[in-house]
């Protein structure tokens, strides 16, 4: 399901979600990012949660069986505990996207280093992919950041009050009018666009965190 967080540059005379920066309070939580690498164990685990799939398909993309991709997947996010607190968002041409595969990338090299009896079996296209230097993973960033926007939809449902989240899903999913859902919870429509707003900011800042 899309959350399209451009509507939220919309007007409210459009029926579109209303831009949050006009309603919203500064959020109180810290992106994923910032919590592991600040050693927020509860954090960490959901960096693995949202990000530990693209790192397997990656991999998979790269010609490695499901097994051993799973294994690579896992030496990736032990090498990035140990190298998190060092990484720069604010290095110029840095990406988390690009420096996550670069770990990935060098990860499975490892791999196939170590492994001489039984290397990985690794088709033409996919060895290209595992032999150059390039930050760019073996996808698409439109697929990985929609893929990090569905995945922190479910974190952010978890650590969401309910209300919150009806909120956020009916008006910026679902595209219910905010004076609807604010009359069938018995809220003002003013509670309703802070809400979705809150949500959308923290969303909005993770997708930030991934690629930019």
């Amino acid at each position: 399901m899309l959350v399209r967080l451009s509507q939220t540059r919309s007007s409210h005379a459009s029926g579109h979600l209303m831009n949050p920066d006009a309603v919203e309070e500064p959020s109180t939580h810290s992106s994923l990012l910032e919590r592991a690498r600040y050693g927020d164990d509860e954090g960490w685990q959901m960096l693995v949660q949202v990000y530990g799939p693209i790192v397997y398909r990656w991999i998979r993309r790269c010609g490695a069986q499901s097994a051993d991709a799973a294994d690579v997947m896992q030496e990736t996010f032990l090498a990035v505990a140990k190298a998190l607190p060092r990484f720069n968002l604010d290095q110029t041409g840095a990406t988390f996207r690009g420096w996550l595969w670069t770990i990935a990338r060098n990860k499975l090299r490892d791999r196939q280093r170590a492994d001489q009896r039984s290397p990985l079996v690794l088709d033409g296209e996919a060895l290209q992919w595992a032999e150059r230097e390039s930050s760019d993973p073996p996808s698409e960033l439109a697929d990985d950041v929609q893929s990090i926007q569905n995945r922190m939809l479910q974190v952010l449902r978890q650590s969401t009050d309910p209300k919150t989240w009806q909120m956020f899903w009916r008006t910026a999913v679902e595209g219910c009018d905010p004076a609807t859902v604010a009359g069938e919870l018995n809220v003002s429509r003013w509670t309703v666009y802070k809400a979705r707003a809150r949500v959308l900011q923290r969303l909005r800042k993770e997708l930030e965190d991934f690629h930019r």
